[in-house]
Parts: C-alpha cells; sequence; structure tokens
C-alpha cells in the first residue's frame, strides 16, 4: 500500500525550530526575499509608497520612511518578525486549524496579540482568493452554522434525587441529615424547557428553536480531472447566506462556474434552477448518500472538515468573520499535496502583497468588520486584493529580468 502523502518526507521541508532559531536579521532578510526578490541584495527594494524599485540604505540616526512590513498586512506590528513567521508556520501545519489560545501559549504572546495576528492571515488568504471558473464535475452543498441553542440541563444532579434499590427509589439524603431541613432541594428538571421550542405549526410538529446567528454555508467544490497529483477536490469557493436560497444558489452559479458544466446536489429545490444552464444531478440523501455514481460527497466532507474546525477547534466564530475560517479550510484542503515549505512561502507573500487590512488595526479598540459577508457581497471588489495581482505579475517580469542578466 502506498504511503500518504502527509506521512512522507516530502511533505515537510521546514520546522519551527528553524523558524525560532531566527535572529531578527534573519527573518527581516526572508522576508524582504519573498516581498521584493532579489535575496544576495538586501538593499535592492521597492519603495511602498511610489512603486519604484531602488537601492536603500538605511541610517540608525534617521526616521524610517518605511519597513520591510509597511503597506503590508502586519502593518503597525508591535511584534519580532519570529514570532510573526511563526504563527504563519504553526497555521500551515495545523490541518484543522489552530485556535489563538494554543498560539498564545505556544510563543509566550497576549491572547489579544495571537488572535490578531491569526486574523490577519486569515484576512490576506480571503482577499487574495482564486476565484476563475470552475469546470467540469461540480459537488454543491449547504451547511448550517451557529444555529443550535445549548441544550437546557434537564437532569443535572438528577442521579443525587434517587437512589435505585431494586424496584423501590427512595429519596437521598444529605449526608449532615439531623432531622431538620434534611432533604435535597428538588431539581429544577425543566427549567427554561418552553424556551427550547417554538409554537407548533399546521401539522402539529414543533421544531427546535435556533439562533438568531443562524447563516448558511455554500460549499462548491470542483473534483480533479487528468491530475495524477491530487484526486478528489482541487478547487473549493465558499460563501455564506441566510438560507439555503435560490437566487443565491443561481448568482454563485453563474459567477464561478461554466455552463455545461455537471452539477451534483442533494434534493434542495434551491438547485433547480441551474437546469436550464447545467446537467444537474441530485442524489435522495433519505435514501442513499450516493445513487449510481450520484453524490455530492466532495461538499459534503468539506463541510463535515468545516465542523470540526469550528466546532473542535475555535468553538465559536462570528458571523462577520465565519466566512474568512472557511476560506482558510478551503485553502488548505485544495493545497493539501504541497509541502509545508511550499505552503508557508505561499501564505507568506499573500500576507506581504496586500495592502493594511484596516478591519484589524485597532481590533480591540472596536474596530470591527461593519456587516457580515452574505451573498454576492463576500466577491465585491473591495474584499479581493487587486494589489496582490499586481504583485504577482510584476515579480513574474523582475524574475525573467534577473534570469536574462
Amino acid at each position: 500500500m502506498a504511503q500518504h502523502y502527509l506521512l512522507s518526507s516530502k511533505s515537510k521541508n521546514i520546522n519551527l525550530k528553524d523558524i525560532l532559531r531566527l535572529t531578527e536579521e534573519d527573518a527581516f532578510h526572508l522576508l524582504k526575499t519573498h516581498r521584493w526578490g532579489n535575496p544576495n541584495n538586501v538593499r535592492d527594494v521597492c519603495c511602498p509608497h511610489c512603486g519604484i524599485r531602488h537601492e536603500a540604505y538605511s541610517l540608525p540616526s534617521r526616521k524610517r520612511h518605511f519597513y520591510i512590513t509597511t503597506n503590508t498586512a502586519f502593518a503597525f506590528h508591535k511584534v519580532d518578525l519570529v514570532d510573526i513567521l511563526a504563527v504563519i508556520l504553526m497555521m500551515v501545519n495545523s490541518s484543522k486549524g489552530i485556535s489563538a489560545i494554543d498560539v498564545s501559549r505556544h510563543l509566550n504572546l497576549n491572547y489579544k496579540t495571537a488572535f490578531v495576528l491569526c486574523g490577519k492571515v486569515r484576512e490576506a488568504l480571503f482577499k487574495t482568493r482564486d476565484l476563475s471558473s470552475l469546470s467540469g464535475e461540480i459537488h454543491e452543498d449547504g451547511a448550517w452554522i451557529n444555529f443550535t441553542l445549548r441544550k437546557p440541563n434537564y437532569r443535572k444532579n438528577n442521579y443525587k434525587q434517587s437512589q435505585h434499590e431494586k424496584e423501590r427509589k427512595f429519596p437521598k439524603f444529605r449526608p449532615t441529615k439531623r432531622w431538620i431541613n434534611f432533604t435535597l432541594r428538588p431539581t429544577n428538571f425543566r427549567k427554561n424547557n418552553h424556551k427550547q421550542r417554538q409554537k407548533a405549526d399546521e401539522k402539529g410538529r414543533k421544531y427546535p428553536k435556533f439562533r438568531t446567528t443562524k447563516r448558511c454555508l455554500f460549499a462548491i467544490t470542483q473534483r480533479a480531472a487528468n491530475d495524477s497529483n491530487i484526486s478528489g477536490a482541487n478547487r473549493t469557493i465558499v460563501a455564506m447566506d441566510y438560507t439555503e436560497n435560490a437566487d443565491t444558489v443561481f448568482a454563485l452559479n453563474q459567477r464561478f462556474v461554466k455552463a455545461g458544466s455537471d452539477i451534483m446536489c442533494d434534493e434542495n429545490p434551491a438547485y433547480k434552477s441551474l437546469d436550464f444552464h447545467y446537467t444537474r444531478w441530485s442524489v435522495n440523501h433519505q435514501e442513499a448518500y450516493s445513487a449510481k455514481g450520484v453524490n455530492n460527497n466532495l461538499a459534503e466532507s468539506f463541510n463535515a472538515r468545516m465542523r470540526d474546525l469550528m466546532r473542535g477547534t475555535h468553538h465559536k466564530t462570528d458571523n462577520k468573520y465565519a466566512l474568512h475560517y472557511a476560506n482558510q479550510a478551503a485553502f488548505f484542503s485544495d493545497n493539501r499535496r504541497k509541502s509545508n515549505g511550499e505552503l508557508f512561502e505561499d501564505v507568506l507573500k499573500r500576507c506581504l502583497w496586500v495592502l493594511p487590512l484596516k478591519e484589524w488595526v485597532g481590533y480591540w479598540q472596536g474596530n470591527h468588520r461593519e456587516g457580515e459577508l452574505l451573498g454576492m457581497k463576500a466577491f465585491a471588489p473591495n474584499e479581493i486584493s487587486s494589489q496582490y495581482f499586481k504583485r504577482l505579475e510584476e515579480q513574474a517580469a523582475y524574475d525573467e529580468i534577473l534570469m536574462a542578466a
């Protein structure tokens, strides 16, 4: 049996010890190489204000006009450069994400500092998404997030209230029983139970109440075709809305899925509007997960991993930033066949090639994102970093010049 890629030595070519052994000067040189290229000349930089590439110099007695993190996701930072690199590597190495409290413990950082650093990395990944069209076999599904109410503790300490002896039950007494005030206080079995149930509908059915923060997360995944390096999904686009409605489903497919593609979904009526432009295949999940080869397992498996990340790792995600967590899971899932060194360099470049993230400057002083990224708002021009894609083209052209020289 072939060895799994993540167990092989090819999947890991950088480790946390290498990062933590770096000095601040080494970290500066690493950031400079990934931001402006040309590792052989540390003075060959590009001014972040005017965009002109020149030979820069530094005088300790003079005030700096710009620094290595100016006009990047880590602008206005107050932590060491080594800590920034370590946070990125820890997020890359964690297959199901890492919480800010774990980062703060590993690096001896304040929790608020670790939370903002992780948030900046997620925001940079979100603004540099690959939003090119999908084609071929597309799996789609929706999943509810942030919806269940906390269960009422109906029978908390109920075992203390009665003891079973054969078929009879006797009230339990306190060990300090002195024949005065000796019985235990009766348990409030159904406290607040009425809050957990809505009024019955016309058919007499009662459903559990949901939180007002309940949202639906859409996953659109593309199956890899003619690719020997990867099997399963190789591209995932995520979106969020209040419900799994036909308008949002149609708008997402019109923008990101090429006409004529095969859409694999369940029998939710929201997908029926796709029949005209696409070939829709649906499976009834009440009968089977897969019927005659028709299934949407790629989207279902992504949703399962997403629930593990939200519930098991982070425990709670604000709806304003829930899509960032989902996009993080999608990014690392799509790039699972890359080594952690390649992923580290990719994420680092994305963080260095985006403009400062205003939503994370003064976060703990109340400067939060104004609204949720619902529907097609998540793909508005202000949520996509044009600076990053411009830098990709500039860096490719500059590398060609260096190769020719």
